[in-house]
């Protein structure tokens, strides 16, 4: 392959995955068995079909998804049908950044005595630098606060969905930008996630105390648990 033509797939590929919405839809048919079509996918995320074809068609152009059409024996318009490429034809440069993390987080699991704490502290400073903390004397409701750790989560990739039950809030994260890496380094990424959670908490004024991060709930979903004071 030319030059010119792997800088075209790469543009392409750094496009697809600059979206959300897009790594979201990824990482519901890598999760999948077999293919989707395009309502079910429409269901799970809740965007209309026609959003969801033109984001699966802009990961198909970039060679992460493939499309087929659905077997028909029967009069009518035959559905089309979407499932994730297999990684070994992904461009390198879509797993490049899932790559760094893997020697990373293993490096940190073999050298320190305590990854979990190291990693959760790491995410704790950048978390503080993730928000804007009030200004003196300012009052402000733990909902701007919580408000302001969603959008930014979301701003990271991880599709969060607030739900709030009483004093207590569930932030559903739908789609961990480092999944594959968390699976097998747990107490790296994910002490780091919730050291970035704590981090936004305290920044803001310690309105929310972040219980805890409970990883893997389903297989695209971990779930922080937040409360009010």
């Amino acid at each position: 392959m030319s030059t010119h033509l792997i800088g075209e797939r790469r543009d392409l590929t750094y496009r697809a995955l600059a979206d959300p919405t897009r790594r979201h839809l990824l990482r519901l048919l890598d999760d999948t068995d077999g293919a989707l079509e395009v309502s079910a996918l429409s269901a799970q995320i809740g965007l209309h079909p026609n959003t969801v074809r033109a984001h699966l068609e802009m990961l198909r152009q970039a060679g992460m998804v493939t499309r087929s059409t659905e077997p028909r024996s029967r009069p009518g318009r035959p559905k089309m049908l979407y499932r994730s490429a297999p990684r070994r034809t992904r461009s390198p440069g879509s797993e490049g950044y899932q790559f760094l993390a893997e020697v990373l987080a293993s490096c940190m699991q073999a050298h320190l005595d305590d990854p979990a704490a190291v990693a959760e502290e790491a995410g704790r400073a950048w978390g503080r630098y993730m928000v804007d903390g009030p200004e003196p004397y300012a009052h402000h409701d733990f909902t701007d606060d919580v408000g302001q750790m969603v959008a930014a989560l979301a701003e990271l990739g991880f599709a969060p969905e607030e739900r709030q039950h009483g004093s207590r809030i569930l932030v559903r994260l739908h789609d961990c930008p480092f999944r594959e890496v968390a699976r097998t380094r747990a107490d790296v990424v994910c002490s780091i996630h919730l050291g970035i959670l704590r981090g936004m908490a305290e920044e803001l004024g310690g309105s929310v105390t972040v219980e805890n991060l409970q990883p893997f709930v389903e297989p695209s979903l971990c779930i922080a648990s937040l409360s009010t004071t």
